[in-house]
Order: C-alpha cells, then sequence, then structure tokens
C-alpha cells in the first residue's frame, strides 16, 4: 500500500469513505461524525493534511495527519507529535492492513522530522478501538469531554480518549525493559 497527499479529484472516494465510516458508527451504536462539508475536506487536501491510502490505482483509505492539536489535547499539547485523525476505509475494503499502512507511513514521517512519537483519539466509550490501538503501541494518556464551546462543533459535548505511542524504536526499548 501507498499513502500520498489526498488530491480534489479524489473528493467523491473520500466521502464514500466518510458515509462509510458513519455506517461502521451507526452499526456499533457510537457517536457519528458529521456529514463533512466538501469545503472543510477540500481545506484539508489544500493544507496537505489529508492523505489517501492506495492499493495498486484504488483509494482504500483516507486519514488526517497534523502536527498539533491544541482543541483536543489542551495543556497536553507539546508540538512533539503526528496527530491521527479520521481513519476511513473504502467499503470494498475491509482489514487488510489500511491501519498498519497508516500507522508505517506516520512512524516514518514522525521519525524523518524528530518527534516523539503518534497521538490519536477516539470515543472514550469505544473500548474495542481503544484496545485495538493498545495493540499496536499505544496507551491511553487520558479521557477529555469537549466543551460545549470547542471550535469543533462535532465534537461538542462528547468525550473522547486520548493515545500516544513512542516512535517505534522507543516502544521497543521500553518493551524490552
Amino acid at each position: 500500500m501507498q499513502v500520498e497527499r489526498a488530491t480534489r479529484l479524489d473528493l467523491a472516494a473520500i466521502l464514500v469513505a466518510y458515509a462509510h465510516g458513519r455506517a461502521v458508527q451507526r452499526e456499533q451504536d457510537s457517536p457519528l461524525w458529521p456529514d463533512f462539508p466538501d469545503s472543510a475536506i477540500l481545506a484539508e487536501i489544500d493544507s496537505g493534511s489529508l492523505f489517501r491510502v492506495l492499493d495498486g490505482d484504488a483509494l482504500v483509505g483516507v486519514f488526517t495527519a497534523v502536527y498539533e492539536d491544541p482543541a483536543l489535547w489542551g495543556d497536553l499539547e507539546r508540538h512533539a507529535h503526528l496527530y491521527l485523525h479520521r481513519i476511513a476505509r473504502a467499503s470494498t475494503y475491509a482489514g487488510r492492513g489500511l491501519v498498519d499502512a497508516v500507522l508505517a507511513w506516520a512512524q516514518a514521517r514522525a521519525e524523518e522530522i524528530e518527534l516523539e512519537g503518534l497521538r490519536m483519539d477516539t470515543w472514550a466509550s469505544n473500548d474495542a478501538l481503544i484496545a485495538y490501538y493498545g495493540k499496536r503501541g499505544f496507551a491511553l494518556v487520558g479521557k477529555t469531554r469537549i466543551p460545549g464551546d470547542s471550535p469543533l462543533p462535532h465534537y461538542r459535548g462528547l468525550e473522547l480518549a486520548l493515545m500516544e505511542r513512542p516512535l517505534w524504536a522507543e516502544f521497543q526499548n521500553a518493551l524490552k525493559a
């Protein structure tokens, strides 16, 4: 699999991936991502923070990667991590290494620019996903409830689990200790 920046030509496929993500969330009776407006997705594409995952010529997933996240991490923000958001897959592409490809890309990028590690969040009530990422080296740092006046309207009032993974070499060394 190959990770590269999304382009404006990917908009339709990105919308389908997010719709599939919402369908899975609905099945799991968890909070739902909102219908992100095209303008917001295009702004992420234009800023270079929205990525696509390709398997051959097929777009099989998308995610956002940013270098700071004070809106969610608050006082824990140290400008030392790569933050991953909204990993979504195409409905026709199930369970064949998408997340591992995203994490491998993110790990390499964090090492390249000498960050401390990776961070991500999910709904605090999603124990299965928290455990899934735990098996991939992420530790639960804490939980936070997003205030009602947050600049991120789709998170207002929700409780999120905040997870962090050190760079892979550091993670491997920690396992050996």
